[in-house]
């Protein structure tokens, strides 16, 4: 019997890579614990589809619909984090301890591991696209805490917190600021030729003529005002006799209103 093929063979008897880019991404492997094939598609050289026709043949193993193969009987057997780490789905269950599992890459001996210490359960790869692999995962496999908690996911979930605190304390300080401005300076609105001043119940109108207008109640008034002026000086004056009228904030506030129309 025939020593079985390994992958880099195959791809370069079936003229999909050369030796020197078999060479090359078996140089880039050494030291750490990547699949041949997944280097050589991210490396341009072949792409996804073809990797999986080529390990479909070396298997002996039929590429699976996820949508006819998919039972409910494993869902929440593995998290997303794995998953999407190794590109990995769980299929369905046979009996209690053999877990079917959609991989793009049934050698990966490295996830298959992971899977079964997880799980505690006998893997059986199937081979599966890994774009449906992808979309099977973002479909029925939800986030959950150990996702969330899980150190090699941590630090992007950590910047998604993050980034969203970020938003609602710009959003809080936004709004404290506009409500302080809005409670001590209360609001301007131009009309035509007029700018009004409004707060405190008191309101501060200046034409461009030069007129003032006076409008409202002192806190410690018996009635309400409404007197126009030549000048904001003249209503500056009319303050100034006034200010047993109104209280602290309404002088405070008229005082600045004249000083943006002076």
């Amino acid at each position: 019997m025939s020593e079985k093929k390994r992958l880099g063979e195959l791809l370069i008897d079936a003229g999909l890579i050369t030796a020197e880019d078999c060479n090359r991404a078996l140089k880039m492997q050494v030291g750490g614990n990547r699949r041949l094939g997944r280097i050589l598609v991210k490396m341009g050289v072949i792409t996804s589809d073809q990797l999986l026709e080529t390990l479909s043949a070396q298997f002996n193993s039929p590429i699976i619909s996820i949508a006819q193969e998919y039972d409910s009987s494993a869902k929440g057997l593995l998290p997303r984090y794995l998953c999407t780490k190794y590109d990995v789905f769980p299929l369905s269950l046979e009996g209690d301890r053999i877990l079917r599992v959609a991989m793009a890459d049934p050698s990966d001996v490295e996830a298959i591991t992971d899977i079964e210490n997880f799980t505690g359960k006998a893997v059986q790869p199937c081979l599966a696209r890994q774009t449906d692999i992808q979309q099977a995962t973002k479909r029925y496999v939800p986030i959950s805490l150990s996702d969330i908690f899980n150190p090699q996911s941590h630090s992007r979930y950590a910047k998604i917190t993050s980034a969203v605190a970020l938003v609602l304390i710009i959003a809080v300080a936004g709004f404290t600021y506009r409500f302080y401005i809005q409670t001590k300076y209360g609001t301007i609105t131009h009309t035509g030729t007029t700018t009004i001043y409004k707060n405190h119940d008191l309101m501060v109108g200046l034409d461009q003529s030069g007129k003032a207008t006076f409008l409202g109640r002192g806190a410690h008034a018996g009635g309400y005002y409404s007197i126009t002026f030549d000048s904001p000086a003249a209503l500056a004056d009319f303050v100034e006799n006034k200010r047993s009228d109104l209280s602290t904030a309404q002088y405070e506030w008229t005082k600045w209103a004249i000083s943006r129309v002076q």
